[in-house]
């Protein structure tokens, strides 16, 4: 019998017909050797998604066995919403497709406002974030809102890509939960397309990206201190920021400070994150793991970021994947008050 079956397996491979358990045990070299990797980008040309996503792409395929290639394929729609549906339900799950995906996603989930998304964030199989960074809410230096006491008093309008972005969703909850007084224009698409708003007098600012991702998409106008920023959400405050709140230290009561600490961990604590499909074979994603891990220190990759001048602060894929779970199960009255002072119907859905 064992006979047979090795037969009946050596024909397989023979016709090119092998079963996919039979191709996820193929050696890694050999399956990945002259191979045509996609870098799926959930966001357009131009912004710190796309500028990170094509660094890792460069560099990520000569520490894969066989060193594949790997090809950026651009994919913006719904704040990441397109290229997370095409990752988890068309694109193939043997290893071949890396991705970033929106760093809100697992704090949707948790709030039940990811049903657009049609698989479960904790599925993904994570591989790591390049950097992890303070999202922060930045003003254009004309505005007459230049601190969060500031934002309390005056009225102001913030550029966001889409209603689903976090660039939309956290000026309303500071809108709620802090007492700011922002409106939210939505409808750019991509972040670049609000840089452009700010230039042109149409907004007062941005509602959120990450600092280091700031000084990339925004890099002549934080070099020439054009913006200023206002509120930084993470555990702790960035090196270059440190006058600047933390969004957890305006809390008034334990309540409240539970609710700030599930909006900074689900912000503030995944950077960019990049993953392969789910359903990848255990031994191919402990591969790109441990490719991701040694491209963050390739002194090329390196020196190829501060050329850019952009920052490379990573967490790695396992650390990653229970960060994501963690968020995802959330204690449902934590996310019952979260939900309670952000004004969000328990059906509503994005």
């Amino acid at each position: 019998m064992a006979r047979l079956r090795d037969a009946c397996a050596a024909l397989l491979i023979a016709a090119g017909m092998t079963s996919p358990a039979l191709a996820a045990n193929a050696d890694p070299a050999q399956f990945y050797a002259g191979l045509q990797m996609k870098m799926i980008i959930r966001a357009g040309p131009g912004g710190s998604y796309d500028t990170y996503a094509r660094l890792l792409a460069r560099h990520i395929g000569r520490h894969i066995p066989g060193n594949p290639t790997l090809v950026p394929v651009n994919m913006p729609g719904a704040s990441g919403i397109k290229a997370a549906n095409y990752v988890a339900e068309i694109a193939p799950r043997d290893g071949s497709i890396i991705t970033n995906v929106s760093l809100g996603f697992p704090m949707y989930q948790a709030m039940g406002q990811l049903a657009k998304v049609k698989t479960d964030m904790r599925a993904f199989n994570w591989l790591g974030t390049l950097n992890a960074t303070n999202q922060v809410l930045a003003m254009w230096h004309a505005s007459p809102v230049k601190s969060l006491a500031d934002a309390k008093r005056h009225e102001a309008l913030v550029g966001a890509a889409t209603p689903e972005s976090t660039g939309a969703q956290l000026p309303h909850a500071y809108n709620v939960l802090l007492g700011t007084k922002f409106k939210v224009v939505t409808g750019y698409g991509e972040i670049a397309a609000v840089k452009l708003a700010i230039e042109r007098g149409e907004v007062a600012g941005l509602g959120s990206d990450g600092w280091s991702d700031l000084k990339t998409d925004f890099r002549d106008m934080v070099t020439k201190k054009q913006l200023n920023v206002i509120l930084q959400v993470g555990l702790e405050k960035e090196a270059d920021l440190p006058d600047v709140p933390l969004l957890i230290d305006q809390a008034k009561t334990p309540e409240d400070r539970a609710v700030l600490e599930f909006l900074t961990k689900g912000n503030a604590s995944i950077g960019k994150p990049f993953a392969t499909s789910p359903g990848v074979p255990p031994e191919r994603v402990a591969v790109l793991r441990r490719a991701f891990d040694a491209t963050m220190k390739d002194p090329k990759l390196l020196a190829e970021a501060e050329h850019m001048n952009i920052e490379i602060a990573p967490i790695d894929g396992v650390a990653l994947q229970r960060i994501v779970a963690d968020i995802v199960t959330t204690p449902k009255p934590v996310i019952a008050r979260v939900k309670a002072a952000l004004g969000v119907a328990a059906g509503k859905t994005q």
